[in-house]
């Protein structure tokens, strides 16, 4: 086996242990799902790792049209789409265009979204920046330009005071700046700060902003748009790589464009566009019920369902005087815990009282920023919410009592302002 750094041994290590404790690579062994519980060592478990947000994953008409998609069409088109494609597809991208109102292509993963879009919008003196925060399929994209070249650098977590900074220095020598963020931030659940973003972009001619809003998508905004869509109206020189396998509940991923001739080129030239297939048939099919029912009037009210429940968890977390990342309302919420022991012994507790929530520790989260992420679906009822926060509040007394753990030091770390290092999710 290849040597690997004393880092990675590290972090290995602590991924291991949490193998061990069974509240990572866990296996649910479940007969079937319900999006609410999972059966984790013979027990049933209340699932809150789930980011089907919408609950749309478990909805009777879209497994109905993904289940006549296979008989009409089989389990795959095995084709390259530059040669040939399905109607179908076209079909389901047309169907998405109704729904965001703007030039869309579609992907099998949101990570292929971003492979595809980045090299053929981002020209080759262009300059790239990151926020620190923004997720691993954004990295990965951008991190294949860069060993070709490309500059890049990474920005303090939504620090637009140093961000405007570095687009007066870096549109003095290169063509155009593009500022990668996600929408919603999936390990703290905040959102990046889209009109202060568009401000900055009528400012600068040279300023573009490319958005990965996988987790803002379907559980806010019009039609479920997103949370990008739902701050700031579509902006020339916005682009967003969104994700079909969380709120929208079908899986894969989409690109909406400004406009069609930026749509096209990708289509044509973009790697994983050319070079890979499609989706599924299932999954094409389902996207379009799945987008019907987005358009339908109702879907606004299946929003304000998760909405009451985010709102719920918010103000119960605060009377329990929980350590809470910050004051977000999204499906994310985020529990520091002061240290990775105490993320392990907080999450193993959850997991043997029948809940399951996410450890998050190095390089997930910085090293200061350890705790556990709570995701909110509408299979959550509110009496789950409460049962939760109860346990999670009588562990950290337990810790308190031990001398392990002080909420108020772990909501100083949260206030502190960004550092730069870097969070690979």
């Amino acid at each position: 086996m290849k040597k690997i750094t004393r880092e990675l041994e590290q972090i290995n290590s602590t991924f291991e242990y949490g193998r061990s404790l069974g509240i990572v690579r866990a296996v649910a062994k479940n007969d079937e799902y319900d999006g609410r519980n999972i059966m984790l060592n013979g027990k049933e478990t209340v699932f809150f790792g789930n980011c089907s947000y919408m609950g749309l994953d478990q909805n009777e008409e879209i497994k109905s049209a993904a289940k006549d998609a296979i008989d009409k069409y089989g389990m795959y088109f095995s084709s390259s789409r530059t040669f040939v494609g399905l109607e179908l597809f076209e079909q389901m991208e047309e169907k998405l265009e109704q729904m965001f109102n703007k030039p869309v292509n579609v992907t099998t993963s949101t990570t292929f979204a971003h492979i595809s879009n980045l090299p053929i919008l981002i020209g080759r003196n262009d300059a790239i920046i990151l926020d620190n925060y923004v997720h691993s399929s954004m990295q990965t994209a951008v991190n294949m330009m860069r060993n070709k070249g490309d500059h890049v650098e990474l920005l303090r977590h939504n620090r637009l005071d140093l961000l405007e900074e570095r687009i007066k220095i870096l549109g003095a020598k290169y063509d155009n700046v593009w500022y990668m963020i996600d929408g919603i931030y999936s390990m703290m659940g905040d959102g990046a700060p889209m009109k202060e973003l568009a401000f900055l972009m009528n400012k600068y001619e040279q300023f573009y902003v490319y958005a990965d809003d996988a987790h803002g998508t379907s559980w806010i905004g019009k039609n479920g748009v997103g949370y990008v869509l739902n701050e700031i109206p579509f902006h020339e020189k916005l682009f967003i790589g969104m994700s079909m396998s969380k709120g929208f509940g079908t899986g894969g991923g989409l690109m909406v464009y400004p406009d069609r001739a930026s749509k096209e080129l990708v289509k044509n030239l973009g790697k994983t566009m050319i070079f890979s297939g499609p989706p599924h048939p299932a999954a094409a099919a389902a996207a379009i019920k799945s987008a019907e029912i987005h358009m339908r009037p109702e879907f606004a009210d299946l929003q304000l369902d998760l909405k009451r429940k985010i709102e719920y968890f918010w103000k119960k977390a605060m009377q329990l005087n929980l350590p809470l990342s910050g004051n977000y309302r999204t499906p994310i919420f985020f529990i520091g815990s002061g240290s990775t022991e105490n993320t392990a012994f907080t999450s193993k507790m959850l997991l043997d009282s029948g809940f399951f929530v996410s450890p998050c520790t190095y390089p997930s989260v910085p090293k200061n920023k350890t705790g556990i992420r709570i995701t909110l679906s509408r299979f959550i009822t509110i009496q789950d919410v409460d049962n939760l926060l109860e346990m999670v509040n009588n562990i950290f007394i337990q810790l308190e009592t031990a001398g392990k753990l002080d909420r108020e030091v772990i909501k100083k770390t949260f206030l502190e302002k960004n550092t730069c290092d870097l969070v690979a999710i």
